[in-house]
């Protein structure tokens, strides 16, 4: 057996040949593991570098003729590989890091961000952070700050804390029990109690960032749909504007006997009775100060406000907009019911591309523009509709010369402008139906809700924050098993296919034995 004196050249060549590869692999894990490439990993490096040069150095004075052996060339030619490929590697995951392509496969698009969202964080004008006071957070949440910070441009940042080593932190912001979110810009701050997603991240950016408050007023005393109750309410959309920063106030015309001077937006959702002279007087006089107006007019109701629709170039067709293609009817819909995919190139629907929206029983606009007025067709019937003339006998067939074949508006969105300096403009949005934005319709999950906070966001005038379609709630896909279903996928898992399994391969040693 060989053996090497202490201080030996052989025994040092040895001992620089096992260090200069254990250093460098002791180097760059620890950069790895903790991705911090601080002075520890660095050192290791430039140790194992030393040790490699060192080794060189040494092995080409104990061994004589070292470099031109054959041994020596087939060795570097395999070391020059295996950097090369380790080079390669670094770089195509550098590239990967630096320019991410992410292909998003679940049905409502769960790990890519709403276009509300990109717009907001591309838009931020101060640094926005936030606390996430749970030391163990889901990994969830991490992807999804991970996903705003990247979007924001350096403006976002976010931080998980342990409440019990900051009780002074937790303090603070008032936060009480573990995973509570703290959205914080400058002096303002949000709060977010329930499970972190993106369908409140982003409205509590939205309130922490905006300067301003919008105070929509929705009439009352014609029995309008009412902000609160069951599937025949506006509760859902109600919620989605709150989130928002919109003010949602009640307004009797009658009682007040004027329009209160911080409205922002007036709505008018689905009257059953008429307004009375004075009313439509007031609701001109907001119009022509440059006030906002949203109309939702149901089919054979009586609103008293054909004047007022008449100033602005508009008259409510008083027909139902049937459904010949048979879509609506796939999904249970009745022929009464159309599918919207369809709109304008406006603020309010620029996001949308072909999203569906819903409109039961609804009614055409009939448009003769006013000059110098911009008019947009936001929502548009299908090419297969048609306004029914005697929709009230059921007899529900497009006749000739007598019905109006589509596309046919249903929402229509005008701007007019009142003086150039100071500049000063009206906006009026009306729609041919009001149920479209209830919670009964809106459970059909299409983007009737985007439609109707879009054009509330639109009248008051913060279209100059990108509108597009909220972020979506995941939707929940789980299988639910009866017992008995239960049960036997229980037996066929535990024993009918592993007893099929074995009878195959005795079935195939029978055969070949």
């Amino acid at each position: 057996m060989k053996r090497f004196a202490l201080g030996s050249p052989e025994r040092l060549t040895t001992v620089l040949l096992w260090a200069a590869p254990l250093l460098i692999i002791a180097g760059l894990s620890a950069g790895i593991v903790t991705n911090r490439w601080n002075w520890l990993p660095l050192s290791l490096l430039a140790l194992g570098g030393i040790a490699l040069l060192l080794w060189l150095i040494q092995q080409s004075r104990v061994s004589t003729g070292f470099w031109g052996r054959r041994s020596t060339q087939t060795s570097t030619n395999a070391i020059l590989t295996v950097i090369a490929v380790i080079a390669l590697l670094g770089i195509v995951n550098f590239l990967a890091d630096r320019y991410r392509v992410e292909i998003d496969l679940t049905e409502n698009r769960a790990f890519t961000l709403a276009a509300e969202t990109r717009d907001v964080l591309q838009t931020l004008e101060q640094p926005v952070r936030v606390l996430v006071f749970d030391a163990n957070a889901a990994s969830r949440d991490r992807l999804l700050l991970e996903q705003y910070r990247r979007q924001a441009n350096n403006q976002f940042s976010f931080e998980f804390i342990d409440p019990q080593e900051q009780p002074a932190l937790a303090k603070k912001y008032n936060v009480t029990q573990v995973g509570q979110v703290i959205v914080v810009a400058g002096e303002k701050t949000q709060r977010i109690d329930e499970d972190l997603s993106e369908s409140n991240l982003t409205p509590a950016l939205i309130r922490v960032t905006s300067d301003r408050t919008i105070r929509a007023y929705f009439t009352t005393g014609h029995n309008e749909l009412p902000l609160t109750g069951g599937s025949a309410s506006l509760s859902e959309v109600a919620k989605l504007l709150e989130q928002r920063d919109v003010e949602l106030l009640p307004l009797n015309l009658l009682e007040k006997g004027k329009i209160p001077e911080d409205a922002n937006v007036i709505v008018v959702a689905g009257p059953r009775q008429p307004f009375l002279r004075l009313e439509q007087d007031l609701l001109k006089a907001y119009l022509n100060r440059g006030g906002s107006l949203l109309l939702m007019l149901d089919v054979d109701v009586n609103a008293g406000l054909d004047d007022l629709l008449k100033n602005w170039g508009l008259t409510l067709d008083n027909r139902w907009v049937i459904d010949g293609s048979g879509v609506g009817q796939q999904v249970g819909l009745g022929p009464d019911t159309i599918i919207v995919t369809t709109y304008g190139n406006h603020p309010i629907t620029q996001r949308f591309a072909q999203g569906p929206s819903v409109f039961p029983r609804a009614q055409a606009i009939r448009i003769d523009p006013v000059k110098d007025d911009d008019i947009v067709e936001i929502a548009l019937s299908g090419p297969q509709t048609w306004a029914e003339t005697d929709w009230q006998s059921g007899n529900l067939e497009f006749t000739e010369g007598v019905d109006t074949k589509g596309p046919l508006p249903i929402g229509v969105a005008i701007t007019r402008q009142l003086s150039d300096n100071p500049p000063k403009e009206a906006r009026l949005v009306v729609f041919g139906d009001s149920e479209f934005a209830t919670d009964g319709v809106i459970a059909y999950q299409g983007i009737n809700s985007d439609l109707f906070v879009n054009s509330v966001l639109w009248l008051g005038d913060r279209d100059q924050k990108a509108l597009s379609i909220r972020p979506r709630e995941t939707t929940n896909r789980r299988l639910q098993l009866n017992v008995t279903t239960s049960r036997w996928l229980e037996i066929i898992s535990v024993f009918l296919l592993p007893l099929v399994g074995f009878g195959s391969a005795v079935f195939v040693w029978w055969r070949h034995r």
